[in-house]
């Protein structure tokens, strides 16, 4: 019985694996077409013909590309082109794609100038601030991440306490199924913060 229950906790870690691994993949998947069209896109913008490539990025976000990149490099046709309160929403729609940009958030802060806007990281209420606070940090796809593999690994530390005789079951696991409690919840809340806000 015992060998059987270690050989099922051993499955169900393997599996955690292999989901988490195959959903990041899939996260960050462009076709080949769209780095073409990205490409030709950009040439455009170095040669100055900013309404053509406004199209191309407009049409990848048309066919359902989700890249930091488009809402990006739209952006900055929006602002060569005087636009800085459409460049605004692309550069957010960017910020939201790819958090950790530094180029992203600097042309952001400057179209936010430009446009008159004022700067909306003094959020309020607690789920404004946590929001806001997450922003930063994380994508929501890297939270819905989070919050699933906190609740496999909770699974799999409630499976593994229930392992042990009440007797000889390990402090540590307790502990480690408090943190993964800890951690689901704060994700949890961070998303429901972030479709909320």
């Amino acid at each position: 019985m015992k060998k059987r229950s270690i050989l099922f906790l051993a499955l169900v870690a393997g599996a955690l694996i292999i989901g988490l691994t195959a959903a990041t993949e899939a996260m960050s998947v462009t076709t080949q077409a769209d780095q073409r069209a990205m490409a030709a896109a950009n040439e455009l913008v170095a040669t100055g013909h900013y309404e053509q490539a406004g199209a191309i990025y407009q049409q990848l976000l048309d066919q359902g590309v989700e890249d930091a990149t488009v809402f990006y490099n739209l952006g900055n046709v929006e602002m060569l082109q005087n636009n800085p309160g459409r460049a605004l929403a692309y550069y957010k729609q960017a910020a939201e794609l790819s958090p950790r940009d530094a180029e992203i958030r600097h042309n952001l802060a400057l179209a936010q100038e430009q446009a008159g806007e004022p700067d909306d990281s003094h959020a309020r209420g607690v789920l404004a601030v946590v929001a806001q606070a997450s922003r930063s940090l994380l994508t929501v796809n890297e939270l819905a991440l989070l919050a699933l593999g906190a609740w496999f690994l909770l699974g799999f530390l409630v499976l593994a306490y229930r392992h042990f005789q009440p007797g000889q079951r390990p402090r540590a696991l307790r502990f480690a199924g408090i943190i993964a409690f800890a951690v689901v919840l704060l994700s949890v809340v961070t998303l429901v913060s972030r479709v909320q806000v």
